[in-house]
């Protein structure tokens, strides 16, 4: 299955009607780099219709190694826009340019990992206003499925419809009376479907974006049943194609985040290694996901985030994100020492 075999229809970047499922899930994920500021980060909003519920996520990585987060939930959330709490998002020219705001106060944490226990994280830790403008312009077409045909989904856990493109962001971080440039590169996600966050027994995404405008992305899932997904992209001057990945590998630290991870690209630009390295200080970050397992008592899946050094086997680097989904067990990713 090729990510590129559909064309995504414009009508595919606003919300859509859901079925009843009461798993249904729409999202949509944006993340950015700013090599000169040093500002890595994402803003997500993600609604569930047929509960009804709502998120907004909000994860920042400061050069200096404070890490911002906010999370708010929402009860009802207007059927026909891409906002929640705190996140705006509107569609100038689909497929081409977005301008997405956060305006509110955001937990500041010089020590992320303490979000193993959010409820205490939160409560304890200090709170700035916070306001982020973004300018989103499209880095080649968007690539994924429209969700009709199921043989073309991207990861059939990852909801029927999904689709990805790298982007360009312009624009203004303001923390307090600090003000950051954002303006580099970067990848975002439309999502919508049945959505299971637990069903992987792991999974590595990675974005990657380049200094001289390069940008990588690259999926690996692993599944209980020994199955694995790969998928790939690679964009250069403006076109984005086919990659495949391999080779993926993750040197961990004793607590169990990805310090380091290395994986091979095959694309029409040639081979790649890739190394991704996690940024000095360190900003682990735990988000979990509890998921009921037959028979035992409940069951946890660590997402793992941190802003990451790149580096390309030409001496090439950039910045980006790698998130890192696992099952715990033992509180240690099940992945750790395979």
């Amino acid at each position: 299955m090729s990510m590129f075999v559909e064309t995504i229809d414009p009508a595919h970047e606003y919300r859509h009607q859901p079925d009843d499922d009461p798993a249904y899930n729409e999202s949509t994920y944006y993340n950015f780099t700013s090599p000169a500021s040093g500002v890595v980060g994402w803003l997500r909003i993600a609604v569930q219709p047929n509960r009804p519920a709502g998120q907004a996520t909000a994860l920042i990585f400061l050069p200096q190694g404070e890490t911002l987060m906010n999370f708010k939930r929402a009860k009802e959330t207007d059927p026909a826009a891409l906002t929640v709490g705190p996140i705006a998002i509107e569609v100038d020219d689909p497929h081409r340019c977005q301008r997405i705001t956060f305006d509110g106060p955001i937990s500041v944490f010089t020590d992320p990992r303490v979000l193993s226990e959010p409820k205490a994280a939160f409560s304890a830790a200090p709170v700035a206003d916070v306001h982020i403008e973004l300018t989103v312009t499209g880095n080649g077409d968007s690539f994924g499925s429209n969700g009709e045909d199921k043989a073309n989904i991207l990861e059939e856990t990852m909801a029927l419809g999904h689709y990805e493109q790298f982007v360009l962001n312009d624009g203004v971080l303001r923390v307090g009376d600090q003000e950051y440039r954002v303006n580099g590169g970067g990848l975002r996600d439309h999502s919508w479907g049945p959505r299971d966050w637990s069903g992987p027994l792991y999974y590595r995404w990675i974005s990657a974006a380049f200094d001289d405008g390069l940008a990588i992305m690259g999926l690996e899932v692993a599944q209980p049943g020994g199955a694995f997904t790969r998928r790939a992209a690679i964009v250069s001057g403006g076109v984005a194609s086919e990659a495949q990945i391999s080779d993926v590998t993750v040197d961990w630290t004793e607590d169990g985040f990805c310090r380091t991870l290395s994986c091979s690209i095959s694309s029409a630009h040639g081979e790649m290694t890739l190394t991704g390295t996690a940024r000095q200080p360190e900003q682990f970050v735990p988000l979990r996901h509890h998921r009921p397992e037959e028979g035992t008592s409940e069951g946890v899946s660590r997402i793992g985030y941190s802003a990451y050094e790149f580096s390309l086997g030409d001496g090439r680097r950039g910045l980006g994100i790698i998130e890192v989904l696992d099952r715990l067990v033992d509180g240690l990713p099940i992945s750790m020492g395979r």
